[in-house]
Order: C-alpha cells, then sequence, then structure tokens
C-alpha cells in the first residue's frame, strides 16, 4: 500500500487503479516505471497461484484473486481521494473500506486458496461475499493497526484514523 500511501501522486494513483480494474498488461505501458514493476509482480503472483492450482486440482481461482486485488486497489484509492481532498470521512465510512484496505478479505481468500485441497466453488464464493467472520475479525484488525500507526500516520498528514 505505500504506493497509495507514499510514492503514487492522485493522478498516477487514478491511473495505476485503472489498469488494476482492467488487469490489462498492455495498458501498463501508460504507468510511471515504478508502478510497472509493481503491476507486474501482482499480475505473475496471481498468476503463479493460479497455476499452481489449476495443475493440482483443475481449478482456475485466477478469477477470484484477479477481483481481490482489484478490490484492494479501489479501498487504497478511495483512501488516497480523501487525503489529497482533505476529506474527513466517517468512522462508519473509515471502517466500511478499511475492512478491506487492512487486507483481511483478502488474506483469508489466499489462505484458503493455499491450505485447501480440493478447493471448493461454494467455499470461494462464501469468502468473495466477506462473510461476516471474516468482515468482524478484518474491523478489529483494522482498528487494531490504527491503534499501532496512527500518531505515525497523523503525524505525515496521513487520513485521519479510528483511533
Amino acid at each position: 500500500d505505500d504506493i497509495y500511501d507514499v510514492y503514487g501522486t492522485l493522478d498516477e494513483l487514478e491511473l495505476f487503479t485503472s489498469v488494476i480494474e482492467r488487469w490489462d498488461l498492455n495498458a501498463m505501458t501508460e504507468l510511471p516505471h515504478y508502478m510497472k514493476l509493481c503491476f507486474l509482480s501482482l499480475n505473475n503472483f496471481a498468476s503463479e497461484i493460479a497455476f499452481d492450482v489449476l495443475s493440482e486440482q483443475n481449478v482456475n481461482v485466477f478469477p477470484q484473486l484477479r477481483n481481490a486485488w482489484i478490490e484492494l486497489s479501489k479501498r487504497y484509492m478511495v483512501e488516497a481521494r480523501w487525503y489529497y481532498s482533505g476529506y474527513k470521512p466517517t468512522f462508519q465510512e473509515y471502517l466500511s473500506n478499511g475492512l478491506v484496505s487492512i487486507t483481511g478479505p483478502s488474506i483469508v481468500l489466499h489462505s484458503y486458496i493455499f491450505s485447501s485441497n480440493p478447493i471448493k466453488k461454494e467455499a470461494m464464493e462464501f469468502l468473495e461475499g466477506i462473510p461476516d467472520i471474516v468482515r468482524l475479525a478484518s474491523e478489529i484488525f483494522r482498528l487494531a493497526d490504527d491503534y499501532g500507526t496512527s500518531s505515525n500516520e497523523l503525524k505525515r498528514g496521513d487520513v485521519p484514523k479510528s483511533i
């Protein structure tokens, strides 16, 4: 998330998020060099996992992996827009966005894919919907992370945290 928090300008981040949403390797030519590296690494990471699972279990998990990363980048983009516009989200807006930007749902999805054999379609669909157990755990993770990092992030002018 440092690309969104530290390195990218708002215009670069909008472009980066758009490339991720389209998941188009040809579109990455529009990106600054460091974002090209990040997107290509992300694509290779998701492709490698999907290849391994397809080879071992004959299940294509690439769409779910791609969607998880797209959703994460969109949530990072929301936070970047808040930062650049000076918008102070309500606690509920912040927490609703933050439960995904803290990566909880993505971690659970990746963990399921890495640890399950066989991977079940129903379980993948269940996880994509961010079930309550994942949502609540992610909210706790978000709040705990805020508690540990909020003073440093506020010093650098980041979006206000829940703490």
